[in-house]
């Protein structure tokens, strides 16, 4: 009996032991000590599960990571400086094409679960520290959503899924400017790993509150939906109500250097896009993207292209429009025959976006890199 009464304290010693070592193990960090350069290559979009599947990401007493990200001016805040202050952090993800974001923020949009976000964020600007998060697009118009987002045409925006910071930046800055949206915070962009979003997110518009020791205490799938429970409001004032302040006793492992960088690094000045949305006078509700049958076997080469695209299709009754980042049309045409050639030598080089249209309505998008 003595000696399997000291294995339980050896057992239990060890599973403390582990247990400790696991919580600490869990502090890191995504900073980067200084703004990414405008030309830092955007990392693919990952898979975020099923449609709809909006479980990724933190949960309710998971610890999280430190970030430091930057707002257009290139000003940091870092995450666990933030968490030694007097009031508690609340992460909120969004982007231009989430349209529950840009209805939270457009006082004309009516609406129970909008106007319920609204009224909590606008009233409680002051008792939370409010940190919101530019990163992937919901709903870009090249259609490279989400794994667990539908495919939309977006009537009232021109941004693709960003392929470079400065895209992601320009985008964010837009906020600020839009004549026909109320956003007053500073919005933060994810850094070009999208490390923020695929760790703290993983959904268009999510919430996240933490406690000063960097763990989770209150998690949203979608904000509105949230902000629609009066249960959820009343948990958030109490969780801002029994708010501890303390600090993380946490320091990061030494840097290590990367001799082989790029001109991805380099700063470089760029005045543009910057207008996704700016001269829309209405915010209307996405509506479903549905690929006709004569569309499936697309093909668009070469992409990059450099003196001609062309576009293979069965679909002869298929109009065609290029247009830039901003969403002005810099080709148009018919599709006549299964092979459409497009001389793009005197375009300029860039990204833009291939949209098709069907007599019934149907749309497909494709991305198109001219170099």
């Amino acid at each position: 009996m003595p000696r399997f009464t000291l294995a339980k304290y050896i057992l239990a010693a060890l599973s403390t032991a582990l247990t400790f070592t696991f919580s600490i193990a869990q502090y890191g960090d995504f900073g980067l000590p200084e703004q990414p350069a405008d030309t830092a290559s955007v990392d693919d979009i990952i898979y975020y599960g099923d449609y709809m599947d909006m479980s990724g990401g933190y949960n309710v007493n998971d610890t999280v990571y430190n970030f430091t990200v930057y707002d257009f001016d290139g000003n940091p805040v870092e995450l666990y400086e933030e968490l030694a202050g007097p009031k508690p952090v609340v992460l909120v993800s969004g982007s231009v094409s989430c349209i529950r974001f840009r209805n939270v923020f457009d006082p004309s949009i009516p609406g129970q679960e909008v106007w319920s976000a609204r009224e909590f964020i606008y009233d409680h600007i002051d008792d939370f520290n409010w940190i919101f998060i530019y990163g992937v697009e919901a709903h870009p118009t090249d259609g490279n959503c989400p794994s667990n987002c539908p495919p939309t045409v977006n009537t009232d925006t021109a941004v693709v899924q960003p392929s470079v910071y400065a895209e992601r930046r320009w985008a964010m800055h837009n906020w600020l400017e839009s004549p026909i949206h109320d956003f007053p915070f500073t919005m933060y962009a994810d850094n070009p790993d999208n490390a923020l979003y695929n760790t703290f997110f993983q959904r268009p518009f999510g919430l996240i509150g933490l406690n000063c020791d960097g763990t989770v205490g209150i998690r949203a799938d979608w904000v509105t939906n949230f902000f629609a429970n009066t249960d959820n409001t009343d948990a958030m004032l109490e969780f801002r109500a029994n708010y501890d302040v303390c600090t993380i006793d946490w320091q990061p492992e030494d840097e290590v250097t990367d001799e082989d960088e790029t001109d991805d690094d380099e700063p470089i000045d760029y005045d543009g896009p910057d207008y996704a949305l700016d001269g829309h006078s209405e915010n209307e509700v996405a509506s479903n993207v549905t690929e006709a049958a004569a569309l499936d076997g697309l093909r668009v080469y070469p992409n990059p292209a450099r003196t001609t695209l062309t576009v293979a299709s069965d679909a002869l009754d298929a109009t065609w429009q290029l247009t830039d980042l901003h969403g002005r049309t810099v080709a148009n045409w018919t599709q006549t025959e299964r092979l459409s050639s497009l001389n793009v030598a005197d375009l300029p080089r860039g990204q833009f976006v291939l949209i098709g249209r069907l007599e019934d309505g149907t749309t497909t998008h494709r991305r198109v890199i001219l170099h």
